[in-house]
This record gives C-alpha cells, sequence and structure tokens, in this order.
C-alpha cells in the first residue's frame, strides 16, 4: 500500500479511538491484545517512565540555566543580568538586585522553574557568544 492510504487508515483509526466509548476501544483491544490488565500495568509502566524522563530533563535544564545564572553574576556580564532582572521584575525589592551574587542556586532555581527554560538557555548562549565576540574584538583592537 502506498504512504498516502497508510496515512488516512492511521488517522482513521485515530479519530475512531478519539470518539469511540470505552466499552467499545477495550472490546476492540480485547481482539489484539490477550491480557488487558498485563497491557494496562506496562502501559501506566511506560507512562511514569516518560515523565519521569521529562522531570529529569526539566531539572537539568533548571540546574545549568542556574549555573549559567550565577556565573554570569559572577562575571557581572551585562545581559545576563538584564535577562534574569526581567524575569524578577515586580516581584522584589530593589536591594535585591544589589546582592544577585549572593543568590544561591536554590534561590535562582526557585525564581526560573516556571519559565521556558529552552528559550532562556538559548538566550543566555546567544550572550555568551556575544560577550565572546565583543570581547575578542576588544583584544584585536588594543
Amino acid at each position: 500500500m502506498s504512504n498516502g492510504i497508510n496515512e488516512k487508515i492511521d488517522d482513521a483509526l485515530y479519530n475512531f479511538f478519539q470518539e469511540a466509548d470505552e466499552g467499545t476501544i477495550k472490546e476492540f483491544l480485547q481482539d489484539d491484545i490477550p491480557n488487558l490488565e498485563e497491557y494496562n500495568k506496562k502501559k501506566k509502566q511506560i507512562i511514569f517512565l516518560a515523565k519521569a524522563t521529562v522531570k529529569k530533563t526539566h531539572n537539568e535544564y533548571l540546574l545549568q540555566l542556574a549555573n549559567k545564572f550565577q556565573e554570569a553574576f559572577i562575571a557581572n556580564i551585562e545581559k545576563p543580568i538584564a535577562i534574569f532582572n526581567q524575569l524578577v521584575q515586580g516581584n522584589s525589592s530593589p536591594a535585591f538586585y544589589q546582592n544577585l551574587n549572593k543568590l544561591t542556586k536554590e534561590d535562582i532555581i526557585e525564581i526560573i522553574k516556571d519559565k521556558n527554560l529552552i528559550q532562556l538557555l538559548e538566550q543566555i548562549e546567544q550572550d555568551d557568544k556575544d560577550h565572546l565576540c565583543t570581547n575578542s574584538g576588544q583584544e584585536a583592537v588594543e
């Protein structure tokens, strides 16, 4: 069969299962799956592992981003500090901005945990590249 026909069949099956009641789905699965209880147990395991993997990846991004912000605070790099200030704008007092280098990783994580981590990482990495290009250009001029 051609790929177009296979795609149409898959789409039709998908639509059928979206609109079918639970009893019909169980009957349909009973024909193809000999032990439905074992299937449901395996399905729950797969869903659990998928969620754990997503959570682990999210936590890795969060730690990576917190490290990048902390390094930027220590090195006093302007753009990452500006990005961080945008994230916390309105949530803290002016004294907070004076003590960015004293923030712990936990503090930074608490502030950025509900943000779009991938977008922030890309923004920080781009700023790191821009900072490196600017510094190497200044050294060449000197």
